[in-house]
This record gives structure tokens, C-alpha cells and sequence, in this order.
């Protein structure tokens, strides 16, 4: 029977890479492959849910050579193919091509949550006229509103896409979401306090939200500022919402601005004596 005096960090880097918009989070990830890996040909796989990809065109540090992605628009007409089952597809192929790839990116969580929202309501408010009136499920106007079949079709999907990834014999999988304000009460014990930002969550069902985070030891978030006339982007750590196993990674937020953010992360928990993230 092990010891939990043993334990180290894992060496498979399962990560949750989360952010406002335009905070960062697909460039990092994207530089997230080990030297050895790229020496050795292998390549990065990203399924594009937000259509950000372009993105990388800003980061010049990213090798995009050898960067395989493919883009799922959401359901708009009936006859699209489900985002759900044109992801199931491409996993299945990726599994025969494990041995091709370090990394695997779901960019991002949101979008894909509201595609698997999309595909359900295409199923159960099948129509009987162009109108879109007369069809089951309910409606508003011409627009059909989501009901509870739909919900759990979309945490029953996101669940066992986490599922799947987790399960590919690929070293690094890594995910992105993003994030909102969270609302509490300013005293608590005064139900009618005003409301005031008591921290953050991801920007996806609450119920989903809490249980994604079961999936990650380490979840890092990503922020934009203007400082001066420049951009720059961080990276934290620990906050309310993000963490790591990872003890060598600093407390306070990161500069990351133009930077190889595997790199800059590797050398900061210092591998020689801190078992892997992902190599």
C-alpha cells in the first residue's frame, strides 16, 4: 500500500487555463510542448469551439508549424452536424493517433458548453413548419427556449468530454474557460445587504462549473491590463478560483507578456528537482 509521503506532483499536466476574453490563454497554451517532444516531431492538437485560433497570429514566439486544429461552428440549422458528435468523431481518430501529439487543447469549455446547448435544443424542439411554430418543446415567438432535457444534455455531454480527454495517452491535455464576477451578499448575514463582487467562477452553469474543477490540480489564470501605452499579460497561480500542486510557482501574479510560457513556467518550478508537468 503506497504512502502519501511519497506523492508527487503528476507528471501528466492536466490543466484548466482560465481568463477574461482576450486575456491570453490560447497563445500559453498553445507554447505548452516540451523541447524533447518537438525534437522528436510530435505536434499540438486544439479543438477551436471559440474560432479564436487567429489569435496566434499575434504571438510570434508560437511554432504554429506544428499546431493541428479544427474549428466547430455551433448548430444552426437542422441539417449541421452536432457539435457533440463531430468532436466524438475527431477524439476517436485522435486515440489511433495518440503517439502524434504532446498536447491536446479544448479551447475553450464556455463555447462548448453553449454547442452542446445548441445541438440539444436542435433535438428536442424538432419543428413541423419553416416558422419554427407547431414543433415540441417550448417556445417564445419563433425561438426555441431551452428546457430541462436540454440542461442535462449539455452536463451530461461536458462531462463526458472531460471524460474522454482525461482518458487519451496524450501527456498534456489542457483546457480553457472563462471567467465572470462572482456575486454575494456584502454581510452575509443580512439577506437584505446589497450585492457586491465576492470573487469569480467560470462563465458556464453553475453546477458545471463546480463540478469541473474536480478534474484539475492546477488551474491557472490569465489577465490583460493596459499598463502605459502597452499590453501586457499575467499569470497567476493561486487566487480564490486558481491553484497548482506545483510549490515552486510563485504566489503573485507573472509577467508573460511575449513570453514561452512553458518555458517560463518550467524553469520557474525547476525541473531537475520538482517531477515533471508534462515531459
Amino acid at each position: 500500500m503506497p504512502s502519501a509521503d511519497q506523492l508527487t506532483p503528476e507528471k501528466r499536466f492536466m490543466g484548466l487555463f482560465i481568463s477574461r476574453s482576450g486575456a491570453g490563454k490560447t497563445c500559453a497554451a498553445a507554447t505548452w510542448i516540451s523541447p524533447e517532444a518537438k525534437k522528436a516531431g510530435k505536434r499540438i492538437r486544439v479543438f477551436d469551439f471559440d474560432n479564436r485560433i487567429r489569435g496566434l497570429l499575434g504571438c510570434p514566439w508560437i511554432d504554429r508549424s506544428i499546431i493541428d486544429y479544427t474549428y466547430y461552428p455551433p448548430k444552426v440549422q437542422m441539417t449541421d452536424k452536432p457539435a457533440l458528435h463531430a468532436l466524438n468523431e475527431d477524439l476517436a481518430a485522435l486515440t489511433r493517433q495518440a503517439d502524434n501529439y504532446e498536447t491536446v487543447i479544448l479551447d475553450s469549455l464556455t463555447s462548448s458548453t453553449f454547442a452542446l446547448l445548441c445541438d440539444a435544443v436542435a433535438i428536442t424542439h424538432q419543428t413541423k413548419s419553416s416558422s419554427g411554430a407547431g414543433g415540441k418543446g417550448k417556445y417564445l415567438g419563433t425561438m426555441a427556449m431551452p428546457g430541462p432535457e436540454d440542461y442535462g444534455y449539455e452536463a451530461n455531454g461536458t462531462y463526458q468530454i472531460l471524460a474522454y480527454l482525461r482518458s487519451l495517452p496524450i501527456q498534456n491535455i489542457i483546457i480553457s474557460a472563462h471567467i465572470i464576477d462572482r456575486f454575494g451578499k456584502a454581510n452575509p448575514n443580512d439577506p437584505f445587504s446589497e450585492s457586491v463582487v465576492v470573487g469569480e467562477k467560470l462563465s458556464i452553469r453553475d453546477k458545471i462549473g463546480e463540478n469541473v474543477f474536480i478534474y484539475f490540480d492546477n488551474v491557472f489564470r490569465f489577465e490583460r491590463r493596459l499598463i502605459g501605452s502597452q499590453v501586457h499579460h499575467f499569470a497567476t497561480f493561486r487566487t480564490d478560483i486558481a491553484r497548482t500542486t506545483f510549490a515552486n510557482l510563485p504566489d503573485g501574479e507573472i509577467d508573460v507578456t511575449g513570453k514561452n510560457f512553458y518555458e517560463g513556467v518550467h524553469r520557474l518550478i525547476n525541473l531537475q528537482q520538482t517531477a515533471g508537468l508534462g515531459s
